[in-house]
């Protein structure tokens, strides 16, 4: 942007075109009449005879030769002045020519320059000071983007009166001379740079309005007050030094600013903060079926939502209730207090399901009702926050309306042991617990625990007491026998390549699980499952995809279960087994005082056993892929020939005494050494340890198996030598 100062100049002196010369009659010419006329009649003779005109073409030649005459003598005159009024000024301002009031005529161009530049110095230097309260700035005139244009005024100057035609430059000089001539001093700006100066002194004066801040730090609620903030009005600030500096002459300018309120008030603040005190105001209590919850006002805090609503006359702060986390804990609350239904039992029945025991009803916090009352128990000013929420039925999610569609339809695998030879109270065992492990039914992903499913092992399920090893002494114990139920089902989740999530091996060896004990690749030891009820459990889980259903008998001395849902086309073999670390049978026997027995009449309760180690491997494959590679492991520890003795009759020792006479021979009562006690502390080396996790193994070479046919019932056949009654 350029800006010129002018003074008014004088009179130019020129002419105005409605200006006219006068040229008067020259002397000795005669004017002639506008009409001449001629006589009607001819002159007499008489008369005295008339000169002859001149011609007034002639006339007109003389009138110009002496005007032309009279130009060039008045031309050559002003040439010969002007020449002469050069000459003097050469290489000088001509006379009475001034810039921007600074009289320059007379001085050369540089000396011209100098005035100049004396004269605006302090302006140059510090054109004006710019101010905000305390601050001060004074920028150079070059800071602030503008120049003096010193060079083009001092040209301009010197050029006055040359450089034009003749009759121009006469003309201008005599004005000059006459008049004076006063020329402008333009100043140039930088409108970009003089904005750029002016944003860096915003950037220390300018600050930002500080909203109002409410805080929740647990459940103290607390706001921060807000501040306002301060604004440079950049656009006028820029017109006011821009009207400053064309002054050429220092001056003070402050920077126009203005205060910037804060969006969110304190007011705003307070509100919201009175609104989460009453939300937060007590804790809530609530009551399902006669259990109490209580949530803190800690937890109430996490369920508040603030958010912040833009509006033209002022933010606000909206305060809620988070509805989906308030969801989500009332479903949790409804998981923790729901009352499962119970699946109903079914028979295979050739593949016809058969429903023969109804499941029963579970019960489920209504949740859409609970979330709206702890809703109004927050929101309602003066409710009551001791609520009572209500239960519905949710009905089994088997029925015979949908057993059809479980999927159940193809036989998976069928695990077998055998019990020739056991005691009556262990057969009724094993058929009570296969009683209640018939007919159960596996949802898809579920897991199955032996120790929930077989429940309370007493009377009521059918099981009497029985002779069973505790504490390394061979003692009653309800459900002596059981174990061979566990090993069955563990047998047939085997076969049926369910993963194994839980599963212990005896700790003592007997021989009555030898058989069917690796199903189509013979029999042996370690294949078993040890279970105490609150100590060792069998689980495993089915990852089939669809619905397993578990059947389970006995068959004369064989038990069965029977594995029915959808083939998914996995195969199951077998590596091994192999036996390592044998260990003979103690040879020392263990004298246990029992106050019961005569004195001088021990019993021998127990028949010593080797120890030994078997390990054997389950191959998992589907489509040439391994599943799974797992090896499984039974270990066998030792177990020595033991004694009861009346305390009377052992020595300081723990050995009888010598006088004490051979015990009379009893009949042996046949326990199950397997069925382990509650593991034992650690340092007594006791507790059988449960199998390791599956590791990934490459793809092996599958052995088919051989397809399982229905057992037939077999002869009974006595026991092992070792264990005869």
């Amino acid at each position: 942007m350029s800006v010129d100062h002018l003074q008014p100049l004088g009179s130019s002196g020129a002419r105005g075109e409605n200006d006219h010369y006068k040229l008067s009659s020259l002397p000795g010419t005669a004017d002639w009449p506008a009409d001449h006329s001629q006589p009607d009649q001819t002159r007499s003779s008489s008369s005295s005879p008339t000169p002859k005109a001149r011609s007034p073409r002639r006339r007109i030649r003389w009138l110009v030769l002496a005007l032309f005459a009279i130009v060039l003598t008045l031309s050559l005159s002003a040439m010969g002045a002007l020449y002469a009024f050069d000459r003097a000024y050469a290489g000088k301002i001509y006379p009475n020519v001034s810039i921007r009031g600074v009289a320059v005529g007379e001085l050369t161009p540089d000396e011209a320059k100098l005035n100049l530049g004396d004269r605006f110095a302090p302006y140059l230097a510090q054109p004006l000071t710019l101010t905000y309260g305390d601050q001060v700035w004074t920028p150079t005139l070059a800071e602030l983007g503008a120049s003096l244009e010193i060079d083009t005024a001092v040209d301009a100057a010197y050029a006055a009166g040359r450089g034009n035609s003749l009759y121009a430059n006469l003309r201008q000089v005599a004005a000059v001379w006459e008049n004076g001539l006063e020329l402008p001093l333009r100043l140039t700006i930088d409108q970009a740079a003089m904005q750029a100066y002016l944003v860096n002194r915003v950037a220390e004066v300018e600050r930002p309005a500080v909203d109002a801040r409410l805080e929740l730090d647990t459940t103290l609620i607390s706001v921060l007050p807000s501040a306002p903030g301060q604004q440079v009005l950049v656009g006028e600030t820029l017109q006011e030094i821009t009207a400053a500096v064309q002054s050429l002459a220092p001056q003070t300018i402050s920077l126009r600013t203005r205060e910037l309120a804060p969006r969110l008030s304190n007011s705003a603040a307070r509100e919201a903060q009175d609104t989460i005190a009453r939300l937060l105001a007590a804790p809530i209590t609530l009551s399902v079926e006669g259990t109490t919850f209580d949530w803190p006002v800690t937890d109430l805090a996490r369920l508040i939502q603030v958010e912040r609503i833009a509006a033209d006359t002022g933010d606000t702060l909206a305060v809620t209730i988070n509805e989906e986390l308030l969801v989500t804990k009332v479903r949790a609350l409804a998981e923790a207090t729901q009352v499962e239904g119970t699946y109903p039992r079914v028979n295979w029945n050739g593949g016809n399901l058969e429903i023969y025991r109804e499941g029963t009803n579970g019960s489920r916090l209504n949740e859409l009702i609970a979330v709206e009352s702890v809703l109004e128990a927050l929101t309602t000013p003066g409710a009551s926050r001791d609520l009572i929420l209500a239960m519905q039925d949710v009905p089994p999610p088997v029925t015979a309306a949908n057993i059809d569609q479980l999927g159940i339809k193809d036989l998976l695998s069928v695990g077998r042991s055998d019990f020739s030879g056991s005691a009556p109270y262990r057969i009724t065992n094993i058929q009570a617990g296969m009683r209640v492990l018939n007919g159960i039914l596996l949802a898809p992903g579920e897991e199955f625990s032996f120790n929930d499913n077989i429940g309370r092992i007493d009377a009521s399920n059918g099981f009497v007491e029985g002779y069973a090893i505790i504490q390394n002494r061979t003692q009653l114990e309800w459900g002596g026998g059981i174990c061979q139920d566990s090993t069955t089902m563990f047998r047939a989740a085997f076969w049926a390549g369910l993963p194994i999530t839980e599963r212990y091996g005896h700790s003592f060896y007997i021989s009555w699980y030898d058989r069917y004990g690796f199903g189509e690749y013979g029999d042996g030891p370690g294949m078993d499952a040890a279970i105490f009820t609150g100590a060792l459990d069998l689980k495993f889980i089915n990852d089939t995809g669809n619905w397993l259903l578990i059947q389970a008998y006995t068959n004369g001395t064989t038990a069965e279960v029977r594995m029915y849902g959808t083939d998914d086309g996995r195969t199951v073999t077998m590596r091994g087994p192999t036996i390592r670390d044998r260990i003979a049978a103690p040879t020392e026997p263990v004298y246990v005082a029992e106050p019961s027995r005569p004195r001088g009449n021990p019993r021998q309760s127990d028949t010593a056993r080797g120890g030994m180690t078997i390990d054997f491997t389950r191959v998992t494959e589907r489509d040439g892929q391994v599943l799974e590679q797992r090896t499984f492991q039974t270990r066998f520890r030792p177990w020595p020939n033991i004694f009861e003795v009346n305390p009377a009759d052992l020595g300081p020792d723990g050995k009888p005494i010598e006088a004490t006479p051979e015990p009379t021979p009893e009949p042996e009562i046949p326990v199950d050494p397997i069925e382990a006690p509650p593991p034992p502390p650690a340092e007594e080396g006791e507790a059988p340890a449960p199998e390791p996790a599956p590791e990934p193994a490459p793809p092996t070479q599958a052995v088919p198996v051989v397809p399982i046919q229905p057992i037939t019932p077999i002869e009974p056949a006595p026991p092992p030598a070792e264990e005869q009654p």
